[in-house]
């Protein structure tokens, strides 16, 4: 790279003639049999590109030179024999005062592999010295054996402030760039580390974003695209603090992997805290598949970047693939994260070009909302049908399939029924109506809790049988178990995280639901729809058939979920028999490949087993933020928060209206809440129709992560209980016992005392 010098190359001169060995970069006529770095360089400069003043010494020039006795070949290399001759010969003409000599050998830059740095390069030349630099550049051709052209480019040095190399690549909205100040030569070269950048990606009809040679930059990259073409590029600049030099363009022959955001945002509404090994395998094997619901209608996205990645046991979201599919259709990146929860991490708002160019891509997606609730109903009656299998002929290799097939199937539909409510609740929000409309409706994850009401009732009216219940057993009383029956034969395929399928359903761990029925379920008296409420009436109606699809969608799936859970279970029953595995239950600790394995009469040894659970206990101590990033430090997700003053007002999202004050119930996995004298809130990282059971006992509820459209947040507004999402770190600031104050129409959550003693924190957990 040449990037520093005494001379800033400014306007250039004309040009002089020269000889048939020394050709001008950009000029005509130019040689047909040139390598790809200098020929890059010459379209670039014919195209108008800022490419510094250079040419070009061709192979030509050396074997005339042996031929004449100008330069000898030796054993130690090529030598000037007789310079003056050479110089007159050749006829170089000034560049600069100082150059750049640099290889363009044949062999380099090609479109699978680039030889960078591999050959020689000398900066800062003054000029009489040139031809002995050209010679060792040449000297350099011995490092490879096959024959190949030894052209070497002689260009003007750039008096560079910045220097370094930037990456385009398709799949990407930011360019990405490793600069320094000054010299680039040590950067290329491995030795400085230098400043990473990401520029957002310009567009034909866009100005750069950026200011001073960022700004510059991005112009620069802008116009590489449009003259190389739209695929991978390493591009290598210099920036003197006017001009942005191209110094060189060639194929990148490898991706980068980049320092992508990552979230579990929406996984950790419906996932345990650490899902089983068979779940995030599963998860993680239909991530292309996921992805490829966006592709169908923009064939622009990217084919190659994974959807979901596993860090720590757990599949995250990659949060920046979903911002750039934001950024490519002009969006604004903040409808991803109003939509799963977590932080904008893309910032971008309107864009209203590229929001032109995609208005084709924008208008089909549009249809398929307005048809996704019809949609999600066929698909409905598919599952009604689906999961069966003769267990003859069963295998953990066919359960696998279904799951991935059920699995699949219902994210892409969510996806379409997310968007399609997404708009009218995020403007029925804006307007304060939407918590007073949604009090006012109730969907089947959330009679989930009200459909509980003639058992609660029943148990009122029959107090002995408190004592059974409290321990989390079913009575044996013939009204109670014709209710619970009937309950069971409605729900009782829903469950604790039950998008996990190594997670109990209701019908095989009851005691969540038994001991929730000896807590009063607090009732909020619905509000008279104001009048801006009836006057959108017709939007909220829009948005309701996709919300109640989208909830009698999950309900099917989980039955179908049930269906191969159970399958499963006899499968794991033979195998127990068989040997293959120690204890039914440990078929959950298996990933989907070493399921298929004990199709093929694999064992899952005890060892093997035991080391399998160690291991998930390391991956349960950590503690992942809401956002986070590839290479962060994931060691520090492990530590202790350090203690230190908390802050006496958290801001998040509100969800429904109302003020509750009380003593604060920080819970991570759903629990029956603890007895207390006083209003319990509860805190959680994350709630789903899991947790449904658990708000009959609480006065107010407060989510650390969680979008607008959840399934908590939509069943939390329906219930009318003041709640608040989004609220970033509250698990680690609020502790149970905290007196706090939720103020849900503003999305405040006060501290207002000190953790106290709190009547009893018994409470029965669930068992995964």
């Amino acid at each position: 790279m040449q990037n520093a010098g005494s001379e800033t190359v400014g306007t250039e001169k004309a040009m002089p003639e020269t000889g048939d060995f020394v050709v001008w970069l950009g000029r005509s006529p130019w040689p047909a049999r040139v390598g790809p770095k200098a020929d890059s360089l010459h379209r670039a400069k014919a195209a108008g590109l800022p490419v510094p003043p250079g040419v070009l010494v061709v192979e030509e020039a050396l074997t005339h030179s042996l031929h004449r006795g100008w330069v000898r070949a030796t054993g130690e290399g090529f030598v000037i024999a007789d310079q003056e001759a050479l110089q007159k010969a050749l006829d170089l003409p000034p560049v600069a005062s100082r150059v750049a000599v640099r290889s363009a050998f044949s062999r380099e830059d090609g479109e699978s592999q680039s030889l960078a740095g591999y050959f020689a390069s000398f900066l800062n030349v003054p000029f009489p010295e040139v031809w002995p630099a050209v010679c060792r550049v040449w000297n350099s051709s011995h490092r490879l054996d096959a024959p190949f052209r030894r052209d070497v480019l002689i260009m003007a040095m750039v008096d560079a402030r910045h220097a370094g190399v930037a990456v385009t690549e398709t799949e990407y909205e930011d360019d990405l760039v490793n600069v320094t100040q000054g010299l680039g030569d040590r950067l290329v070269s491995g030795l400085v580390a230098g400043e990473t950048l990401h520029l957002p990606k310009l567009r034909a009809f866009e100005k750069p974003t950026e200011a001073g040679f960022a700004g510059r930059l991005q112009r620069l990259l802008r116009d590489v695209r449009r003259v190389f073409g739209a695929r991978n590029w390493d591009v290598e600049f210099a920036d003197d603090g006017q001009q942005c030099w191209l110094l060189q363009v060639r194929p990148l022959t490898r991706p980068v992997i980049r320092n992508e955001w990552f979230t579990y945002a929406n996984h950790r509404e419906i996932l345990p805290p650490l899902p089983s090994p068979l779940m995030t395998s599963l998860i993680a094997s239909c991530a292309s598949d996921l992805f490829d619901y966006y592709r169908g209608f923009d064939a622009r996205l990217p084919e190659h970047r994974p959807f979901i990645e596993v860090f720590a046991g757990r599949p995250f979201i990659n949060l920046s693939l979903l911002t750039d599919m934001m950024r490519l259709w002009g969006l604004p990146t903040r409808l991803v994260t109003d939509a799963i929860g977590g932080r904008d991490i893309g910032t971008q708002g309107w864009r209203w070009g590229r929001l032109l160019c995609s208005l084709p891509v924008l208008i089909r997606l549009g249809w398929a909302q307005l048809r996704a609730p019809s949609s999600a109903r066929r698909c409905m009656a598919w599952l009604s049908g689906f999961g069966h299998a003769p267990p003859d002929t069963d295998s953990f290799t066919n359960c696998i399939s279904d799951l991935q097939t059920v699995y699949t199937a219902l994210v892409r539909e969510m996806f379409s029924l997310t968007q399609a409510m997404s708009g009218p609740l995020a403007l029925l929000r804006r307007l304060g109506v939407l918590s007073a409309l949604a009090a006012c409706h109730e969907t089947v994850t959330t009679r989930l809790l009200t459909d509980l009401d003639p058992l609660r009732e029943y148990v009122q009216a029959h107090p002995h049988l408190t004592a059974v219940l409290a321990e989390g057993r079913v009575p044996e009383d013939d009204g109670f178990q014709t209710l619970w029956q009937a309950y069971l034969a409605r729900y009782g395929f829903r469950g604790v995280f039950e998008s996990d399928i190594a997670c109990p359903r209701y019908h095989e761990q009851p005691e969540t639901l038994l001991c929730s029925l000896l807590a009063e379920r607090p009732r909020q008296a619905p509000l008279p729809l104001p009048w801006l409420a009836w006057l959108v009436y017709p939007l909220w109606q829009q948005a309701r058939r996709a919300l109640d699809a989208r909830e009698e969608l999950r309900h099917a799936a989980m039955q179908t979920f049930d269906r191969i859970r159970q399958r499963m279970k006899r499968l794991a029953a033979q195998a127990l028999q068989d040997g293959r595995l120690p204890a039914a239950d440990d078929l959950w600790l298996l990933d989907i490949e070493e399921l298929r394995q004990l199709d093929g009469g694999w064992c899952a040894t005890p060892d093997f087993l035991a080391a399998r659970r160690q291991a998930q206990a390391t991956l349960a101590g950590y503690a992942f933020p809401d956002v986070f990033r590839r290479f962060d430090n994931f060691s520090a997700f492990l530590a202790v928060p350090a203690e230190g003053s908390r802050p006496a007002v958290l801001q998040g999202t509100g969800l429904t209206r109302g003020v509750v004050e009380g003593r604060a119930w920080v819970c991570h996995t759903p629990s029956v809440p603890p007895v207390s004298t006083e209003p319990l809130i509860l805190v959680a990282p994350a709630v789903d129709a899991g947790w449904v059971p658990v708000f009959a006992g609480v006065a107010g509820v407060v989510v650390e992560i969680g979008g607008d459209l959840s399934h908590g947040s939509i069943v939390l507004r329906e219930l009318g209980l003041p709640a608040v999402t989004n609220v970033r770190h509250v698990t680690r600031v609020i502790r149970t016992g905290d007196r706090i104050r939720v103020q849900a129409a503003l999305g405040v959550v006060e501290i207002l005392g000190l953790e106290s003693a709190v009547t009893s924190l018994a409470s029965v957990g669930v068992r995964g």
